[in-house]
């Protein structure tokens, strides 16, 4: 595990100069995607192949990786990516879902989780309403059918049966998606939120060792420097 890891945050630190997202870019109902449009890319998996791809996005609705396909929106196994590059931005994998490298360190990553916010979204007037495919979310119709589609089947043909290009045609015509950022450490192969509640519940630590580390430091959990050190510490403790 400790090797895979070293080989994941080399090829992190090759790949991550800076953020390539367009800035105005907001996502919508009808195009719930971390980028504005799909874009080339590259998937690193865990046994070392390298998979270039013409047309690369996120999900925002489940942090998982998408390809374009004969028209087709298609979800790789995400289970196997150790890496996944999208112009100058770089993602590792926890359980599936994608985490944005903010910055590598000597032994892991700091790294940012983006998601639809549902809670949010059910505060709006847009008229969200509940969902069988998961009761404790709230998200539009169309979002829940691109969820449904990509989990259940591992390929989308467009909502409501649409390609691909008519897709493109009518992504201006949603609603604002709300999305929430959480920045954590990767620790393990797992996200762990950047609080020190959540830090220090974390299974198999040394409690009163990182408690000392936190405080001699003085760690702070909205700085990126210091929880670079922080979870080095956490590897070498």
């Amino acid at each position: 595990m400790k090797r895979t890891i070293t080989i994941i945050l080399a090829l992190c630190a090759i790949c991550i100069t800076g953020f390539s997202q367009n800035k105005k870019y907001k996502p919508l109902t009808s195009w719930p995607f971390v980028y504005e449009d799909f874009q080339p890319g590259r998937i690193t998996t865990y046994q070392g192949a390298a998979i270039e791809y013409d047309q690369l996005n996120i999900s925002l609705i489940n942090g998982k990786p998408l390809f374009i396909k004969d028209g087709k929106i298609m979800e790789p196994d995400s289970k196997t990516i150790a890496l996944l590059v999208i112009g100058e931005d770089s993602y590792i994998s926890s359980n599936g879902m994608l985490l944005k490298v903010l910055k590598n360190t000597l032994k892991s990553a700091v790294v940012q989780m983006e998601i639809v916010d549902t809670e949010a979204m059910n505060k709006t007037n847009i008229g969200y309403g509940k969902s069988s495919l998961a009761s404790t979310q709230n998200v539009s119709a169309s979002a829940l059918a691109l969820e449904s589609d990509v989990m259940n089947a591992g390929v989308i043909d467009g909502f409501n049966n649409k390609g691909v290009d008519t897709m493109k045609q009518d992504k201006n015509s949603g609603e604002t998606l709300v999305t929430s950022r959480s920045i954590g450490i990767y620790y393990k192969g797992m996200f762990v939120p950047a609080t020190r509640y959540d830090v220090l519940n974390i299974f198999g630590i040394d409690k009163d060792a990182v408690k000392d580390f936190i405080k001699t430091e003085k760690i702070k959990f909205n700085k990126v420097d210091d929880l670079a050190k922080l979870v080095d510490f956490l590897y070498g403790e």
